[in-house]
C-alpha cells in the first residue's frame, strides 16, 4: 500500500490548490515591490494549520519563516497546540495463515493522521464510508 499513501501525500488538497491559483492569478499582475493581500496570507495561515506550514509555503511559493509566524498568530500564544489525532486499534479478527494481506487499507490525510483497516471478511463498500469520514474529519 506504500503507493496509496505516497499518491495523497503528493495530491494536494482541493483547497490548497485553489488558493494557488489565487496567489498565481495575483502574481501575474504588474506592479513590483507590492504586498501580498491580507486575505491570502489569512487563507494559507488556515491550510498551513492543517496541512503543515513545510507543505504549504512550498505549494504556494511563500516564504516558511513568515507562514509560520502567520499561523501561529492566528492561533493565539496563550491557545494550546491543536489536539493530535488519537490512535485507536481495534482487535483483528483471527486470519488464515497466508491471508493477513487480505482485508487491509492504508491511508494517510494531509494532516499526517494515518488509518489502517485490517477486515479480511469486509467488503468495500462496507470501508468505504469510514475512509471518507477519516479524510473528511477535521482536527
Amino acid at each position: 500500500m506504500a503507493t496509496s499513501s505516497t499518491f495523497l501525500e503528493r495530491t494536494p488538497p482541493p483547497e490548497l490548490y485553489r488558493l494557488a491559483q489565487s496567489l498565481a492569478r495575483w502574481r501575474t499582475r504588474p506592479r513590483h515591490g507590492r504586498r501580498i493581500p491580507e486575505a491570502l496570507w489569512r487563507a494559507a495561515a488556515g491550510l498551513a494549520r492543517i496541512y503543515g506550514v513545510s507543505r504549504v509555503a512550498a505549494a504556494l511559493r511563500l516564504s516558511y519563516r513568515d507562514l509560520q509566524r502567520r499561523a501561529r498568530a492566528r492561533r493565539g500564544a496563550g491557545s494550546p497546540p491543536p489536539a493530535q489525532p488519537a490512535f485507536i486499534q481495534l482487535p483483528v479478527p483471527t486470519a488464515v495463515a497466508g491471508r493477513e494481506q487480505l482485508g487491509t487499507v492504508e491511508v494517510v490525510h494531509g494532516s499526517g493522521a494515518r488509518l489502517i483497516l485490517r477486515l479480511p471478511q469486509a467488503q468495500p463498500q462496507e470501508l468505504l464510508p469510514l475512509v471518507r469520514l477519516f479524510l473528511h474529519h477535521r482536527p
